[in-house]
C-alpha cells in the first residue's frame, strides 16, 4: 500500500472521530450549575418618612431594599398598638413595600407601634426580612411605659403560650370584652410571658383571652378568659418596685343553661350504654357484634367472651349490662354470676343495681379466675310483656400483675382537707381526695402515662371550682407536678410531689427517662 493511500485512510479516520465526539457531546448537554440558595435576608436600603416622628400623623410609610420582596401570612405576623378601627394595608411592589394608614383614624398625643413581624420575605427563597418595627407619635413624646406578666392556665397550674392579652380604657366596664376591640394587643411567648410596650400614665384594665376566634373579643362559653380585679398602671422598664409580673388565672366561664342546672353531666366521656347504643365500644368490630346483639336480645353484656384465656375483665370495676328496651320487671335473682375454683364452680356475692338503663353488678373479683354470668329464662320483661333473651357469657379476669401501682410522697406544705391530689390518665379521672396523710398508695393502676396536680380547694366541696368574670370570682389555684409518672404492669412506682421551685423543669418524655434511672422509682 502506498504512503499516500495510507494517509488519506488516517486522514478519514481522524475526521470520522471528530465528527462523532462533536455528536456525542451535543446529545449529552449538562445545563449549568445554578450555584447556592441565596438564603441572606432582604436588606433594607431606605425607609421613608423616617422611624421615630414626633408631632406627626403618618399616612405612608415607604420601605426599599435591595432585593425582590413579597407579603406573607400578614393576618399572623402584624401587630399594631393601639389598634384602628382599620387595619393598616401592606402591598408590595417590587423591590418596594407600602403601608398605608387611615391617618383620619390616629388620635392626638398617641405613640404608635407598628410591627410586621416576619411577613416581609424574598420572593424566591422567602427567607424574611425579620421584625420590621415602626414607631411614630402624633404628640410631642412617646409613651414609654410598659405592662408585663405572666399567663396560667387554670386549671392545670401550667403557663398558657396561646393567650392574648388586651388592655382596656378604665372607664369601660367588663361587657367591653364581649362586644368591642381593646386598645391594645399582644400575645404571650413561648414560656406564657408578655410585656406590652410604648404605653401612656393612663391606667388600664388587662384581661388575657384564649381568643380562638381572632377577634380580640371574649366569645363567652367557647373561650377561656382572665382577669384582675384591679385596675392596672403602667411603670417605666427600670422600675423595680412596680415591675412585678402580673399573674393571669385564664379559665373557661362555666355555662349557665338548663342542662347544667338539672344536673346532667357535659363531660365527653361515653357511658357504657352510649357506646353499646353507638357501637363505638373497643374495636369497630366488637362494637358491631355488640349493637346487633342489642337490637336481637333487646340488651348487651359489656364483657369480652371471645377468648377463655384472654384476661380482659377489670378486677377494680363492676360488670355492667346495657339495657335496650324499656323494663316492666326485672328479677335479679336470675341474674347469676359464678366463678370456678379449681373445677368448683362458685357463686360469686354480688350487689345488683339498675340506673338509667344499665344493670351494675358490683363483687370482689378474684384475680386471673374465669367467671360465668347467666340471666335465667324470665330474668326481665320490656313494657309490652315480652321476656328478655336468657343468656350465658364467660370470660376470664385480669390478674394484680397486669396492674402498677404508684406511692406519691406528698410534701408537708399540701397536706390539709383544702389541699385535693389530683391523679388522672389522659382524660380520665383516677384519684381526687384531701390529702390527710404523707403518703397517698394507689394500686391496680392501667400502665400508661400519669399525671397529677394539687387543687387548692377553697369551699371544701372535694372539686375544681372555675372563675366567673361577672361575679369577679377567681378561678381555685392549681400546682401543677412537672413530670410525668410512667407506670408499667407489674412494677411500683414511687414519686414526691414538691412545691414547683423545687420540682425539676423537665419536658414530660425527660422526666420519664430521668425517674426510670432512679434508685428508688421503679422497683418491683
Amino acid at each position: 500500500m502506498s504512503i499516500a493511500k495510507v494517509c488519506k485512510q488516517y486522514l478519514w479516520l481522524t475526521g470520522f472521530l471528530a465528527i462523532w465526539l462533536m455528536v456525542y457531546s451535543c446529545a449529552n448537554i449538562v445545563p449549568p450549575d445554578g450555584g447556592p440558595k441565596d438564603e441572606t435576608p432582604p436588606v433594607l436600603l431606605s425607609i421613608v418618612p423616617g422611624d421615630s416622628l414626633l408631632n406627626s400623623k403618618v399616612a405612608k410609610i415607604e420601605l426599599r431594599f435591595n432585593k425582590f420582596v413579597v407579603i406573607q401570612d400578614l393576618e399572623k405576623n402584624m401587630q399594631l398598638a393601639p389598634l384602628l378601627q382599620n387595619s393598616p394595608s401592606v402591598l408590595s411592589y417590587g423591590k418596594r413595600v407600602v403601608i398605608r394608614i387611615a391617618d383620619s383614624l390616629l388620635q392626638d398625643n398617641t405613640t404608635y407601634r407598628i410591627s410586621l413581624g416576619n411577613a416581609i420575605v424574598d420572593n424566591r427563597e422567602s427567607t424574611p426580612f425579620g421584625n420590621f418595627t415602626y414607631t411614630f407619635s402624633t404628640g410631642g413624646y412617646f409613651d414609654s411605659l410598659q405592662i408585663n406578666g405572666s399567663i396560667i392556665d387554670a386549671a392545670t397550674g401550667l403557663p398558657d403560650t396561646a393567650a392574648t392579652i388586651v388592655l382596656y380604657p378604665s372607664a369601660e366596664n367588663d361587657s367591653a370584652v364581649l362586644r368591642k376591640k381593646p386598645l391594645y394587643v399582644v400575645k404571650a411567648n413561648t414560656s406564657g410571658k408578655f410585656t406590652i410596650p410604648s404605653l401612656p400614665a393612663k391606667q388600664f384594665k388587662v384581661y388575657a383571652l384564649y381568643d380562638e376566634s381572632g377577634n380580640y373579643i371574649f366569645d363567652g362559653e367557647k373561650e377561656k378568659i382572665g382577669f384582675l380585679p384591679d385596675l392596672v398602671m403602667p411603670h417605666t422598664p427600670d422600675d423595680t418596685a412596680a415591675s412585678k409580673d402580673l399573674e393571669f388565672y385564664i379559665f373557661r366561664q362555666e355555662r349557665d343553661t338548663t342542662r347544667l342546672k338539672a344536673g346532667v353531666s357535659t363531660s365527653d366521656t361515653l357511658s357504657a350504654d352510649t357506646l353499646a347504643r353507638s357501637g363505638k365500644g373497643g374495636s369497630r368490630g366488637a362494637g358491631n357484634r355488640r349493637k346487633a346483639a342489642a337490637v336481637k336480645s333487646g340488651y348487651v353484656v359489656n364483657a369480652d367472651t371471645s377468648s377463655r384465656e384472654r384476661r380482659t375483665q377489670e378486677i377494680n370495676k363492676p360488670l355492667t349490662i346495657s339495657i335496650h328496651a324499656e323494663l316492666s320487671m326485672l328479677d335479679t335473682g336470675k341474674v347469676y354470676l359464678s366463678y370456678d375454683n379449681n373445677g368448683v364452680e362458685v357463686e360469686a356475692i354480688q350487689n345488683t343495681t339498675m340506673d338509667s338503663g344499665t344493670l351494675t353488678l358490683t363483687t370482689k373479683w378474684f384475680p386471673d379466675r374465669i367467671y360465668t354470668l347467666r340471666l335465667v329464662k324470665g330474668w326481665a320483661k320490656d313494657t309490652a310483656g315480652a321476656e328478655l333473651a336468657p343468656g350465658k357469657y364467660i370470660f376470664r379476669t385480669k390478674r394484680e400483675d397486669d396492674y402498677g401501682m404508684v406511692r406519691v410522697r406528698v410534701n408537708s406544705a399540701y397536706r390539709g382537707e383544702q389541699y385535693l391530689l389530683y391523679i388522672y390518665k389522659g382524660a380520665d379521672s383516677v384519684y381526687q381526695k384531701p390529702v390527710r396523710d404523707s403518703t397517698v398508695v394507689l394500686s391496680l393502676l392501667q400502665p400508661g402515662d400519669y399525671g397529677m396536680r394539687i387543687i387548692i380547694d377553697e369551699n371544701r366541696n372535694g372539686k375544681w371550682d372555675t372563675g366567673d368574670l361577672f361575679a369577679k370570682k377567681q378561678p381555685e389555684k392549681v400546682i401543677p407536678y412537672y413530670g410525668t409518672i410512667n407506670l408499667k404492669a407489674g412494677w411500683e412506682h414511687e414519686v414526691d410531689f414538691l412545691p414547683p421551685d423545687k420540682q425539676e423543669k423537665l419536658s414530660p418524655l425527660k422526666k420519664s427517662h430521668e425517674q426510670e434511672r432512679g434508685d428508688n422509682e421503679f422497683r418491683r
